[in-house]
């Protein structure tokens, strides 16, 4: 056999360019910290690279999430326990009004501090967070939970009934805060008013019958009646309606509905535009996301049922044939009638209301003790996630160094074994 001299230079070169492409990818691999550069250097290894990648991002977004809900959480229970210093603040001042000594003029100035007390509690109730959203409305969170209605003379709740929630693990969601309906509207009342919507008062019109027995002025209740579903979509079939009766206001009154509507705002403009409504002595409203009836007229002379229906409008809206609501005139005794008469009302709703709130707040600290249980197993799986990971894809540094080391006096044992080998040619013995 022959052995050329270009093929001995050529074995040469191909041992040098071999040791310096080991050595370039060691140098690659020191100065990136990685394993593998390529999917290609170990496919397998690529693919759970990605899959731990992947998880660990879920996992964060996650702790994102958390962090979100554990904000609203926090903001509710600041309100909650500002809204519980009001009503303690209320109840001191109801029954310092109740002293019979107190003049009228006393009375109006414990009224001032009553209107301030309730102006702080709808402010409350309508708390933003750090991204403009209501605390309290639901889904609705860019709707201002609490508006007073002059119409109705009253405080209406425009947000969802429902609590909203948010995904902080793969099959875990926890609430992120409370309704304003549940905590500051839906409280059980002792109050004649309340008679009409089921034994239900909002802690403002409580305050507002206070304010208003304060200064001698509380109007006597309207007839209600209200339908129990909370709906944002309703659509009825062909042929539904609702017929309505007043007693004090000319012959019942029958009102069509076809279509769909976006919302229970949306259903009560239709009801209220349709003039035969509008002569029957009856209006319709939104209250917490439900539809109601309320009479124009105050007093016992007021007067609403519902006498019919048909179609589907009994489902969607939750009424039924045989609904009614009556009015009542207020009837106290002396020494002063309308105040004492409220008194009682009063402290027995504040008791409601203080009830509602700490079960809100007893519901907030159980969330956030979830919260925090939550994050700290997303931790140790992000901490166990990362070290895995790291196994995988990132370099042994003492391994690579000594390999490098090697590599690198390879490469000059094979320079210099090519330098020696370009040297035997028979032409250097001519």
């Amino acid at each position: 056999m022959r052995i050329s001299t270009s093929w001995t230079q050529q074995l040469g070169v191909n041992s040098m360019l071999d040791q310096q492409a080991k050595l370039s990818k060691t140098q690659m691999q020191l100065s990136s910290g990685l394993k593998h550069l390529k999917p290609s250097d170990d496919p397998i290894a690529a693919s759970k690279i990605l899959g731990f990648k992947n998880e660990i991002e879920q996992t964060n977004q996650y702790q994102r999430n958390i962090a979100t809900a554990r904000e609203r959480n926090n903001l509710e229970e600041s309100a909650l326990s500002s809204a519980e210093n009001i009503i303690f603040r209320v109840k001191e001042l109801t029954i310092q009004a109740s002293n019979a000594t107190l003049t009228h003029n006393d009375r109006l100035s414990v009224k001032a501090e009553v209107d301030q007390l309730l102006d702080e509690m709808v402010g409350l109730a309508n708390s933003k967070n750090a991204n403009g959203e209501y605390v309290f409305s639901g889904y609705l969170s860019k709707t201002k939970p609490f508006e007073f209605d002059k119409n109705l003379n009253a405080y209406d709740y425009l947000g969802t009934n429902d609590q909203r929630s948010i995904q902080v693990g793969d099959n875990r969601r926890i609430a992120d805060g409370d309704s304003g309906f549940d905590v500051f509207q839906n409280i059980d009342s002792a109050s004649q008013e309340a008679t009409l919507t089921g034994g239900k008062r909002s802690i403002f019109n409580t305050l507002k019958s206070l304010s208003s027995a304060l200064s001698g002025n509380q109007p006597n209740p309207n007839a209600i009646i209200q339908g129990t579903k909370d709906a944002t979509e309703l659509t009825f079939t062909a042929g539904s309606s609702v017929t309505l009766d007043s007693d004090n206001a000319g012959p019942p009154v029958t009102i069509n509905l076809t279509g769909s509507y976006n919302s229970i705002d949306d259903l009560v403009e239709v009801f209220n535009a349709d003039p035969a409504l509008s002569g029957s002595g009856i209006k319709a409203q939104s209250n917490g996301g439900s539809l109601e009836f309320i009479s124009t007229t105050e007093g016992a002379s007021s007067a609403i049922s519902i006498t019919a229906t048909s179609g589907n409008f009994d489902t969607a809206t939750g009424f039924s044939t045989g609904d009614s609501g009556t009015g009542f005139d207020l009837s106290p005794t002396d020494p002063d009638p309308l105040y004492y008469a409220t008194t009682n009302e009063v402290l027995t709703d504040l008791d409601s209301a203080l009830e509602s709130f700490i079960q809100a707040r007893t519901s907030v600290g159980s969330r956030l003790n979830a919260l925090d249980n939550q994050e700290e197993q997303h931790e140790k799986f992000i901490l166990d996630f990362k070290t895995t990971l790291s196994e995988i894809k990132d370099i042994d540094y003492a391994e690579a160094i000594s390999r490098f080391n090697q590599q690198n006096t390879a490469l000059q044992a094979a320079q210099q074994s090519f330098a020696k080998v370009q040297n035997l040619s028979l032409f250097n013995y001519l």
